[in-house]
């Protein structure tokens, strides 16, 4: 399954993440959103495409370049995740995307909904939180940081099973209006979550 890495604009203290990620990661394709570019070059990440309309700096480097006019229906995030999965990237991991704006941040996590419907599979990271949807069905997730927290996007989840925990629960109903399974901490190598009904953000944090 072919891997995406896109790198988006947002202002940040630290991008050095993004470089521990590009080695991990190991994507087949890069795509930088706009000034995106600007911290792959300098963090010597060799960027395919340049997608966007330029108006956070774009840059020179890129190996294709993508220029749209500043009133355009998808932002140049949402651009590139959809060039990713059109050149047949499984999976794509959002990088440099929650700094700043909190309607830009807010719009790239949904942007994970909108990756899964195309039947792949999404990941916003930043320095310290790995963000993915979670659908109905039993996952093995492994504890990649201390904290994790499950964010409902439907009104309620139902059926829930927290498994491996500090804080387990056993077919719990989980409202998106309520705090119940913020900051919950792995115990071992993985956590088994369980949802029956409705859809969720998994949040690592550190």
């Amino acid at each position: 399954m072919k891997r995406g890495l896109v790198i988006a604009a947002a202002p940040e203290e630290e991008i050095g993440y993004i470089r521990r990620l590009y080695e991990q990661w190991q994507p087949d394709l890069v795509l930088c959103a706009d000034g995106g570019l600007q911290k792959a070059n300098r963090l010597q990440i060799p960027c395919d495409v340049l997608m966007g309309d330029m108006d956070s700096g774009g840059g020179q480097g890129a190996r294709e370049v993508v220029r749209f006019p500043a009133e355009k229906d998808y932002t140049d995030s949402q651009s590139c995740l959809r060039e990713a999965l059109a050149r047949g990237c499984g999976q794509v991991v959002l990088a440099g995307a929650t700094g700043g704006r909190l309607d830009h941040l807010l719009c790239n996590l949904h942007l994970l909904e909108w990756v899964e419907g195309q039947g792949a599979h999404g990941y916003v990271v930043d320095g310290g939180n790995v963000a993915q949807i979670l659908r109905p069905g039993v996952v093995q997730v492994p504890a990649q940081f201390r904290y994790f927290s499950l964010i409902p996007l439907d009104p309620v989840l139902a059926g829930v099973d927290i498994r491996g925990a500090k804080y387990p629960l056993q077919n719990a109903t989980v409202r998106r209006d309520d705090s119940l399974c913020v900051s919950n901490e792995a115990l071992g190598q993985a956590v088994e979550i369980r949802i029956a009904h409705g859809q969720a953000f998994l949040i690592f944090s550190k």
